[in-house]
């Protein structure tokens, strides 16, 4: 082969991979395109784009992996784990593959290939010490996978910038893949849906080609009756004249006996927004993508009060198992050493709103599972100066079960005086009386959080009946009138405590009512989950604060 035929071979597979019309040369024009489907359009990984819930499916779940940070971890010898900020492939797996991507970058080409051919592959290049260095995306329709006698997989590479094929052993081909049918290859979600893609598509067509023609159906004139050929011929084109262009919407006139008549089927008869709606559900559910992060009505829309579960649901069911796939690929393909793994962090997608974040924080806090400065870093906010926020705090009424006289207070020390506490603490100018109150008042707290423990799980249990039985708002404020009478039976509120608890009853019958009326019960369920966690405490500290 000579050399200009060499690079002009080249030029041509290159033109190819990066878009555009076929060219003259191109096998294109020899053969079909896609594999042929029911509805008589043929279905390829570039054909199916021109639909753009493919477009929005693909996008999201290829942004998804591309905004996650991934880092390698190394375990410590005394639990938990650190980040390997030194390892080799921190910097290519978190910040630059290659020298001409991106992490974003790479991870959504490569993820965008494992949705639309089922497979994505890369180039591992090292050094003459074999530390990698750079990770080479490939095309996967420039790749041809083989399984070698002796289980090894051996890729065959059509390089387009040389128009050569390579041959890459598998410990040179960092090869993620879906689903595989068998072991060496994922499969295609394409193929196996081929028949749902070739509907919409014929239905985004038969659209087009309506709208092309004016959305006006096929016409047909009745009753004419003219005298020759010639005249017919000379009315039709004054017709189609005065039907087209600048004149499609003004005035006709129509000669006496003539009638007009339309042929097919109106789109609105043959329901074609229906149907179309119908194939944008299926291809989310062939691409594992709820409809309504992309823009696609499925009859019940996510709403205010449901729209964080929707996003949880969407990171547990369709990005934590491509994360858990392209961990594992890295560690088989990459590090391929059990000391070090690497880790997509979830941390920015399971984050819910500001009022629940800063209640989980409060709790976190409060038992002694996290520092202020911990809280502080997951808000992207500076430490507290001084270090005082790494300090973790507890409860001063409360202890570990293995303590005892000799390492610290019990129980009952802490709730009640001891014995030369008060003249203690009046020699210390501390004050016998406010000592005195603070004890009482921790343990009144400690009394008081054991009842409300109890009307709150009267409560949720009460609210999962609701939510079970698809109860109205009338249902509800019954509850909610009852609950209220309970809880002041319980604890004797005053008048102001008791002003105070029926609001809040009254704004969680309101939020219930809701979302009921929107028959978002997923979300009601998960409300009245939270409202467990917190609705004991804030009912403790009314009580005390009816009593102190």
């Amino acid at each position: 082969m000579s050399l200009v035929s060499s690079l002009t071979r080249g030029y041509q597979g290159l033109r190819a991979d990066i878009g555009g019309a076929p060219a003259p040369w191109d096998d294109y024009w020899y053969g079909p395109v896609g594999a042929p489907s029911v509805a008589g359009m043929r279905i390829s990984p570039d054909s199916i784009k021109r639909l753009s819930t493919v477009i929005a499916c693909v996008s999201a779940k290829a942004r998804a992996i591309g905004v996650l940070p991934c880092l390698i971890y190394t375990d410590l010898p005394d639990g938990g784990k650190q980040v390997a900020r030194k390892h080799p492939l921190f910097h290519v797996l978190h910040t630059r593959p290659n020298s001409m991507q991106t992490a974003f970058e790479f991870y959504e080409m490569l993820q965008g290939h494992v949705e639309l051919r089922g497979n994505a592959y890369a180039e591992i290049l090292s050094d003459s010490r074999g530390v990698i260095q750079e990770l080479i995306p490939m095309h996967p329709d420039r790749v041809r996978v083989e399984m070698l006698t002796n289980g090894a997989i051996r890729y065959q590479y059509n390089d387009p910038l040389t128009n050569n094929t390579r041959t890459l052993l598998q410990d040179e081909v960092f090869h993620p893949r879906e689903w595989p049918d068998q072991m060496q290859q994922g499969q295609s979600r394409i193929a196996m849906g081929m028949d749902v893609f070739g509907v919409a598509l014929a239905q985004q067509d038969y659209s087009g080609k309506f709208l092309k023609n004016d959305g006006t159906p096929n016409t047909v004139v009745t009753g004419t009756n003219f005298k020759d050929k010639a005249a017919e011929d000379a009315y039709r084109d004054a017709w189609v004249r005065s039907t087209t262009g600048e004149n499609r919407h003004k005035l006709k006139m129509m000669p006496p006996g003539i009638d007009i008549k339309t042929l097919g089927v109106k789109p609105a008869d043959f329901q074609l927004i229906e149907a179309e709606k119908s194939s944008d559900v299926r291809i989310c559910s062939i691409f594992n993508v709820l409809p309504h992060l992309v823009g696609v009505d499925a009859g019940k829309a996510a709403t205010y009060a449901s729209v964080e579960q929707f996003n949880l649901m969407h990171a547990q069911q369709c990005v934590l198992p491509m994360c858990v796939m392209w961990e594992q690929v890295i560690q088989r393909d990459l590090i391929q050493d059990d000391r070090f793994y690497a880790k997509f962090s979830m941390a920015s997608l399971l984050r819910g709103d500001y009022a629940t974040r800063m209640v989980g924080y409060a709790t976190a806090i409060e038992h002694g599972w996290m520092s202020p400065d911990e809280a502080r870093e997951l808000e992207d906010m500076n430490p507290i100066p001084g270090g005082i926020g790494k300090k973790h705090f507890r409860p001063l009424n409360w202890t570990t079960l293995d303590a005892s006289p000799e390492t610290g207070r019990s129980s009952a020390q802490q709730l009640g005086p001891a014995e030369g506490d008060d003249e203690q603490e009046a020699e210390n100018g501390s004050g016998g009386d406010a000592g005195q109150q603070s004890r009482l008042k921790s343990m009144l707290q400690l009394l008081a959080l054991d009842n409300a423990g109890r009307c709150v799980r009267r409560e949720v249990s009460g609210v999962r009946k609701l939510i079970l039985n698809e109860r109205n708002s009338a249902h509800v404020a019954d509850f909610y009138a009852e609950h209220y009478r309970f809880v002041c039976g319980v604890f004797h509120f005053k008048s102001l405590q008791q002003l105070k608890a029926k609001q809040a009853c009254d704004e969680r019958q309101k939020m219930l009512s809701s979302m009921l009326i929107d028959e978002d019960f997923v979300g009601a369920t998960a409300w009245i989950e939270q409202v467990s966690l917190t609705e004991p405490q804030k009912l403790a500290a009314l009580a005390v604060e009816g009593v102190i």
